[in-house]
């Protein structure tokens, strides 16, 4: 057959392990994408070229994919409460996404399982399918809106009522015909009168209501800016040694978070909520590296990035303490 109802996917996203999913229909909603060619033109993505490179690719998919006529958008819910008080002393805090295994890894598993078990249900095997995750070109908090959910908060991430804002998010492309969701009928409760991420940003990355200038962004700078990082931005990392939590854990919306049940998440999967600063300042190979970060979000700045954030969280613990 070359439709599948709506129910019966979101019953097999759920059976593979997904906490989350809603379809609909390929095009980007034209705000999203205009708010994206803003947002490229004033130079917010900083030096991550990868994000201007064909930018009318990303708010099109049938570029991706000329067939596709349904998105799938797929949640996996990643919280996990922080360990009462201050990080132990030399030690660095690492962001709730990043504490276990790859999510990139653990979500394609996932997305392959789904897949292989609609095209069963479909009895389909001609099918076309393609999924991503956060490093496809696709705007997918606008495809996690629209096909509802979720809505798009102040500090830009995608908001749900039940599990707040700690989503990762994924994408199937499929040449089927699959019934959307209304994504319009998403409850947005009380943000709008809300400015605590704004207000809590400790270095004033939320620029304008969903808009971000990543050259300021904490993330962004303990993740992906390849260089230094100058001093006033280093001074309000704090013990912040690998991404930011702050702009999420103000939230409202995500004081009644639920514990993920994703077991390769979790810290003891992977480096855990803290690292050892002074140990990673210490390291000189990629062996003792990769002995450390293999396998988990932590390889993405490589050993220089690294050491140079757990330099920095040294010295603020001794800013702190003098």
């Amino acid at each position: 057959m070359d439709r599948i109802d709506n129910p019966t996917i979101k019953r097999l996203a759920r059976e593979v392990g997904f906490d989350l999913c809603g379809v609909t229909l390929p095009g980007t909603p034209p705000e999203a994408t205009d708010r994206y060619w803003r947002w490229l033109d004033r130079g917010y993505h900083g030096e991550m070229s990868y994000l201007a490179n064909d930018p009318a690719r990303r708010c099109d998919p049938t570029r991706l994919m000329p067939e596709v006529r349904s998105v799938i958008v797929l949640g996996l819910n990643y919280y996990q409460a922080n360990s009462d008080g201050p990080p132990p002393g030399g030690h660095g805090r690492v962001s709730r996404y990043a504490r276990g295994r790859d999510y990139h890894k653990v979500i394609e598993r996932l997305a392959k399982q789904l897949v292989e078990r609609i095209t069963v249900a479909t009895e389909r095997t001609e099918a076309a399918f393609k999924w991503f995750v956060d490093y496809g070109p696709l705007l997918e908090r606008a495809y996690a809106a629209k096909a509802g959910l979720g809505f798009i908060g102040k500090n830009s991430v995608l908001i749900n009522r039940t599990y707040g804002s700690w989503l990762f998010l994924a994408e199937i492309l499929t040449s089927l015909e699959i019934e959307p969701d209304d994504g319009t009928a998403v409850d947005h409760g009380d943000c709008a009168e809300c400015t605590l991420c704004i207000d809590s940003c400790p270095t004033g990355a939320i620029v304008a209501e969903k808009t971000i200038d990543s050259t300021k962004c904490l993330s962004y700078l303990t993740v992906e800016r390849p260089g230094e990082i100058g001093d006033e931005s280093a001074s309000r990392m704090g013990s912040n040694v690998f991404g930011c939590d702050i702009c999420q854990e103000v939230c409202p919306l995500n004081c009644k978070a639920i514990a993920t049940v994703h077991g390769d998440l979790l810290p003891e999967a992977g480096v855990g909520e803290f690292v050892d600063a002074r140990r990673v300042v210490s390291m000189s190979t990629r062996e003792q590296f990769l002995e450390l970060t293999a396998g988990t979000p932590l390889t993405r700045p490589k050993l220089e990035g690294l050491r140079r954030c757990a330099e920095i969280v040294l010295e603020n613990e001794g800013r702190d303490r003098d």
